[in-house]
């Protein structure tokens, strides 16, 4: 997790950010990113989501919910699941997508590149 106090005079500013990955059965993640994605985190959160997705995994939920912002670096990250899961035949899907990741996503055109669903069970029931 990223949390730094806040900034002083020319200090950089911070951002709060974290992501568990959790097995819900064998061969299926869900990685859990909370707080803010941009470029202060972007490398935590590619991190996280190359280590998820990567064999012996099939399916790997990427659980936004708790995102409370994504910027471009944080769109980045998503397209880098996506084309990760493709190169190792992993089926990926958003979960939990609120107005801080729906709104980047629709903006860009992103969002029917992705199955998103509202729960984590929703997606394991359908995929």
């Amino acid at each position: 997790m990223t949390t730094q106090p806040e900034p002083r005079d020319g200090e950089m500013i911070r951002t709060a950010f974290d992501a568990v990955t959790k097995e819900l059965e064998p061969g299926v993640l869900l990685v859990r990113l909370s707080g803010e994605i941009d470029i202060a985190s972007t490398d935590f959160a590619a991190e996280a989501i190359r280590a998820a997705v990567a064999p012996p995994a099939r399916l790997v939920l990427i659980d936004v919910s708790a995102v409370t912002f994504c910027s471009s670096a944080g769109l980045g990250n998503l397209v880098e699941a996506r084309n990760l899961a493709g190169r190792h035949n992993i089926t990926l899907a958003l979960v939990g997508v609120g107005r801080p990741v729906d709104r980047p996503l629709s903006v860009t055109g992103l969002g029917g590149q992705f199955r998103i669903f509202g729960t984590a069970d929703e997606a394991i029931a359908s995929l």
